[in-house]
């Protein structure tokens, strides 16, 4: 069987979230992990598949999307492996989108670009929620003033139920705490410490949460695509619940989420993979359910005067997407835009970021279609 879409990390939370959204939407698809048991739902889809794919040898992804037919591929896995999946791309000559690879992964994605643009390749990194839906905000947004100067965003979220259950994936979260934050100060990239311009923040929909910088891909891309408009102050501000900043914190301060090996035995294992392996068998509370904003504020000129907008999407948990929760957004993201290249509303070749190569009115479309809204200074768009 040929296949339309190739999904890598498809065990995972996201990776099952796109996988399903690209299947209820009519396409085939191979879905590749290590865990065939985490998708039994999805398999009994006469239009999906699974293979077992090893991330850590990119022969291994050639292989598999080489054999799948496949014209474009959607990852889901780890960011660490983001490399290897588009390396392995351009071996098989196939499109790519991806989560993000926050500040220093995408740096070296970047470098790529020469060799997709080679072979006619388009190649997206950040597709999701966050990077991903606020990239393609801020384009839509930024094309209303004359000049650019400041941009903040970030996320905020919280549950009804006032219970860990893990937000997104521990590596993510663990990656985004542990890195010192890099913000764009008057034009330059720099460096901050750690937990650093830290505010509470009264966002709409969600409420009052204690936020800080964390690094984040959209710091990097937005210099890149709007220091000709004059860009000079770029800040990515995450704000969590209590009840979820209490127990990552605390599985930070007792080495949870420490890379160092240390021996239980004769065996040695690495913190954090036991950490991750144990938040897979977390069960959702009966009745959970999640709220988020991924929000964007630009200030700067227009016809001589000072101009700032808001705009946001709000999601929230929906039916029959339970398992999901707010996530729910970041799968069905990098879902739209996967198949927005294979209907052709894509052509920007080479490695890009969303804000450079999505149409915003066509994908907000397609965001409403599945419950997603977004409002600019407060009024719903589409």
């Amino acid at each position: 069987m040929k296949y339309g879409f190739v999904v890598l990390g498809g065990t995972g939370m996201q990776g099952k979230i796109a996988s399903k959204d690209l299947l209820q939407n009519g396409h085939s698809v191979l879905i590749c992990g290590r865990d065939p048991s985490r998708i039994k739902d999805l398999l009994k889809h006469r239009k999906a598949d699974f293979a077992f794919v090893n991330m850590e040898n990119i022969d291994s992804i050639t292989a598999v999307i080489k054999k799948s037919g496949a014209s474009v591929v959607v990852n889901c896995a780890e960011l660490v492996y983001n490399l290897h999946a588009m390396k392995a791309c351009l071996k098989a000559e196939a499109h790519y989108v991806d989560l993000g690879g926050l500040h220093y992964m995408t740096l070296e994605q970047f470098k790529l670009d020469k060799e997709f643009k080679k072979k006619n390749l388009i190649a997206i990194t950040g597709c999701g929620s966050t990077p991903g839906i606020t990239n393609v905000m801020t384009a839509y947004a930024a094309q209303f003033f004359d000049s650019v100067r400041e941009i903040d965003l970030g996320f905020a979220w919280d549950s009804n139920i006032k219970k860990f259950y893990p937000p997104y994936s521990m590596k993510s979260i663990v990656s985004e705490f542990s890195q010192r934050p890099v913000i764009l100060h008057d034009g330059k990239l720099r460096e901050q410490p750690r937990f650093s311009c830290y505010a509470e923040y009264d966002r709409h929909l969600i409420g009052k949460q204690k936020a800080w910088c964390i690094v984040h891909s959209e710091v990097l891309t937005f210099w890149k695509y709007f220091k000709d408009q004059g860009l000079k102050n770029v800040r990515y501000i995450a704000g969590f619940p209590d009840h979820s900043l209490d127990a990552i914190f605390t599985l930070i301060d007792l080495g949870f989420t420490s890379v160092k090996p240390v021996h239980v035995g004769k065996v040695e294992i690495i913190p954090l993979d036991f950490t991750v392996e144990v938040m897979k068998n977390i069960k959702m509370p009966a009745g959970y359910r999640e709220k988020e904003s991924l929000w964007v504020e630009i200030t700067g000129m227009k016809h001589g005067k000072e101009k700032k907008v808001e705009i946001d999407c709000f999601v929230q948990s929906m039916e029959g997407w339970e398992f999901a929760g707010s996530n729910v957004d970041t799968g069905m993201s990098i879902s739209i835009m996967a198949q927005m290249i294979k209907q052709g509303l894509i052509v920007e070749e080479g490695v890009t970021a969303p804000e450079k190569s999505i149409p915003p009115l066509p994908f907000f479309k397609e965001l409403d279609r599945r419950g997603f809204h977004i409002y600019m200074n407060k009024k719903h768009l589409v």
